[in-house]
């Protein structure tokens, strides 16, 4: 067919999390010859302004009862710009990206990007069974499904779907050719209020459930009970912000932990930190460790989704069992207390994000998928 090939990319755009940060540096980075992208999502915020700003066309859709919760305006775009794809990102988009397209007759191919487990994303039951059952009612609109990890795809083997409809393309992110050295434009030690004699070991991650703080606050209770000269930033905000301060609190460890909120500079404070820590229960492939990883900062994630698919352990960072604060707590200690495996780790750690996580090997994982899915219409 004739380029550009015109893509509809849906998303909520209520947050900026991993999703939002894939789809940025996904169409970011298409080439505009063989591409014609627009952007769909149900709410302004942080995510659309930055959209915006790399000129990239961009509706936010209404999306009241009138609009069925954005189901007409999709359906309107779908039937206005004739998109010969829609690729759709997360529940909402995928449930209304998928209906709207159905309502128009199927005039484009419909792929959906995997990023996490939908179950453990809604502690909720009722939510859970809603959306869970959304998603597999839908699921026959779909003509192509890409996780982001190797245990994505066999979760969704698992459920039923099968592997002709699934494909892997393991995040990115956005690199420059070589590792750059960072000069900090905020210090963040001064902005912690401690000494060089102390290390930084943060995270960095919103305050769900999902992503395993409340086992990190109990693994930091046993690292400072062992004299450890230690500061916790946690970077992100979420509903359970005021839940986990006075979990910290009871524990005794409040003065050890800043939560510092969703920050628009943790880019420039994310190099500084000694030690980067990712306690989630459940990942697709985490951005947020490419990116520590990436600016040679040493990693711990726990081993679950597509974190070992980044991580050797013991060679380019530490991985630990999830729910497990004893484990964590001796891999943090491990790497405060030895500066040189610190170094090595971060050195191994950066080369093989360097060599392997690149946003120009995506894009052409992900466009190869459009291409497929179009020629077989």
């Amino acid at each position: 067919m004739e380029a550009p090939i015109r893509v509809l990319y849906l998303i909520g755009g209520g947050e900026f999390g991993g999703a939002e940060q894939h789809l940025i540096g996904l169409v970011n980075n298409l080439d505009t010859h063989q591409f014609h992208p627009q952007v769909a999502v149900f709410y302004e915020g942080e995510f659309s302004a930055r959209v915006r700003r790399l000129g990239i066309p961009i509706t936010v859709l209404k999306s009241g009862r009138k609009e069925w919760g954005g189901l007409h305006p999709v359906r309107d775009l779908i039937n206005d710009w004739r998109p010969h794809v829609i690729h759709t990102h997360g529940v909402r988009a995928n449930l209304i990206g998928r209906l709207a397209n159905r309502q128009a007759g199927y005039p484009a191919r419909l792929i959906t990007t995997v990023h996490s487990i939908l179950a453990l994303d809604y502690p909720m039951y009722w939510k859970r069974l809603l959306f869970a059952s959304f998603e597999r009612l839908t699921w026959p609109f779909v003509h192509h499904f890409i996780l982001v990890s190797r245990a994505m795809k066999e979760e969704h083997l698992k459920k039923g779907l099968p592997e002709s409809k699934l494909s892997v393309v393991h995040n990115a992110i956005e690199l420059p050719e070589q590792p750059q050295e960072h000069v900090p434009e905020t210090s963040l030690r001064e902005l912690l209020g401690v000494g060089d004699d102390v290390t930084i070991v943060g995270t960095v991650a919103r305050l769900h459930t999902v992503k395993g703080h409340t086992y990190l606050l109990q693994a930091i209770q046993k690292v400072v009970a062992e004299d450890q000269n230690v500061v916790f930033p946690w970077f992100g905000d979420g509903d359970l912000y005021e839940e986990l301060q006075a979990e910290a609190k009871a524990l005794g460890v409040e003065r050890y932990i800043k939560m510092l909120g969703f920050r628009q500079d943790v880019p420039d404070l994310l190099p500084q930190l000694d030690v980067f820590v990712l306690p989630s229960l459940s990942e697709g492939l985490s951005v947020a460790l490419l990116e520590a990883l990436a600016v040679g900062v040493p990693a711990i994630a726990t081993a679950v989704g597509g974190s070992p698919e980044v991580i050797d352990s013991g060679e380019d960072g530490l991985l630990v069992p999830p729910a497990d604060p004893e484990e964590l707590a001796q891999a943090i200690c491990l790497l405060v207390k030895d500066k040189e495996l610190r170094l090595r780790m971060a050195k191994a750690g950066q080369e093989m994000v360097y060599r392997r996580f690149t946003l120009p090997r995506l894009v052409r994982e992900t466009t190869d998928v459009y291409k497929k899915m179009i020629a077989s219409k």
